[in-house]
């Protein structure tokens, strides 16, 4: 069961009906070297593969027990309850070689890069009137975006939900402590 709590009324002024706290794992993933394959001739190819992109990420993803956020363009957020964590982590991994497959066969060079941690969100159906839709907000969203590196990273909280067999199959990094799958 995913960790949630209401948040308090104090803090409630402005948040959404439906706004909670939730300790989630949290996945920002992106393609690297859009822009060197990215031109106005190309845009219907470039379409396609991100409409297969976001197939492949939407049925690995929800399989694994985790949901999808959101899409910007070659950019996407992922969220999984500490239950699925390992499953989702490792469904992350064997998502980076099934779009570096899909995209050789598209004919782009393109690779998938992928940051996780793990904390506490706020969580809710956000935005403006009747555009209104589930979405993640919080210092831990933000830890998560900003761990980019090349490869699957983990942050230490992400790395701690893992089994001592999973947390084999990564290498620790320094400056900031993260975890990288290894090769």
């Amino acid at each position: 069961m995913t960790d949630r709590n209401v948040v308090s009324s104090a803090g409630r002024s402005g948040l959404p009906p439906d706004c909670e706290t939730q300790t989630l794992g949290i996945a920002f993933f992106d393609l690297s070297r859009i822009p060197e394959w990215t031109s106005p001739e190309e845009d219907a190819r470039v379409a396609a593969f991100f409409q297969e992109f976001y197939g492949l990420v939407a049925d690995r993803m929800t399989q694994a027990g985790a949901r999808v956020i959101k899409f910007i363009g070659d950019a996407g957020l992922v969220v999984f309850p500490k239950e699925s964590a390992e499953q989702s982590i490792f469904a992350l991994a064997e998502l980076r070689e099934a779009v570096r497959e899909c995209a050789v066969r598209s004919g782009f060079d393109a690779y998938l890069n992928v940051s996780v941690h793990f904390g506490e969100v706020l969580a809710g159906t956000f935005g403006p009137p009747r555009h209104e839709r589930f979405d993640v907000i919080g210092k831990n969203v933000n830890i998560a975006a900003r761990l980019g590196r090349r490869g699957i990273v983990l942050s230490q909280q992400a790395f701690r939900c893992l089994s001592p067999e999973g947390r084999e199959r990564f290498q620790k990094v320094s400056r900031p402590t993260t975890y990288r799958l290894r090769p």
